[in-house]
């Protein structure tokens, strides 16, 4: 007779020493605390770089508005200011004022000529951010404007502008006047800054043509942009 087959049975492993369970429970604490203290710093670094985005960008937009507020700013002045019957308010009407390399003298100041040709403009090489020494003229300072600055949301410092005269083809004494205004406005840190420009047309003295503002008004704007890289084009005419 055959004998029938029967499976072995399997050997039975003896159970772990209670110290080497304790160790693997251990090690697989520590990995699932890992991995919980990784995911948890990322989620955080995560957050702290949005948070960093909003503020540049909320920054920036205070910064925007006050460049936009120092060309409002301007266009009053051109328009003859808080005192039309000033000296400077008659340079705006044609009688000359405006001098090379920015004036800066209390009726002439942040009033250029444009550079030449071959030279850097003018509102590229004056450092437009600098606290001292800047032929820049702050916002108010012929309009009686007021701008609160330093608190909260706040601009740091007062935005100011530069006022050139220009001289497009064909536009001789009698034709409309116009001018570049570069105007530069702060962020709650000083370090944000934006830099607009627009170029204005101003009516001459005498009768405006139809659709001109009078010669005593701010002027209409023709032509506006942000000059988004004017640090490197500064830096570059310094060279």
């Amino acid at each position: 007779m055959s004998r029938a087959w029967t499976r072995p049975r399997p050997r039975l492993r003896p159970p772990l020493p209670r110290s080497r369970r304790r160790g693997l429970v251990l090690v697989g604490a520590l990995l699932l605390m890992l991995g919980v203290l990784i995911l948890g710093v990322s989620v955080a670094r995560t957050a702290f770089a949005s948070m960093a985005s909003a503020r540049l960008e909320r920054d920036r937009v205070v910064a925007r508005a006050a460049a936009e507020a120092a060309l409002a700013d301007a266009q009053a002045d051109i328009g003859g200011g808080a005192q039309p019957s000033s000296e400077r308010a008659g340079w705006f009407a044609g009688a000359g004022g405006f001098v090379e390399g920015c004036g800066r003298g209390s009726q002439d100041l942040g009033l250029c000529l444009p550079a030449a040709a071959s030279l850097p403009a003018v509102w590229q090489s004056l450092g437009l951010a600098d606290e001292t020494g800047v032929p820049l003229v702050p916002y108010g300072r012929y309009t009686g404007a007021l701008l609160a600055t330093g608190i909260g949301i706040l601009p740091a410092r007062l935005p100011g502008y530069l006022i050139e005269a220009l001289a497009p083809a064909g536009a001789g004494p009698p034709a409309d006047r116009f001018y570049r205004i570069t105007a530069i406005g702060f962020g709650t840190r000083a370090a944000t800054q934006v830099v607009l420009q627009a170029v204005v047309r101003k009516a001459a003295a005498g009768t405006p043509a139809a659709g001109t503002p009078a010669a005593g008004a701010p002027g209409v704007r023709i032509s506006w942009r942000e000059v988004a890289n004017w640090p490197e084009l500064h830096a570059r005419a310094l060279h």
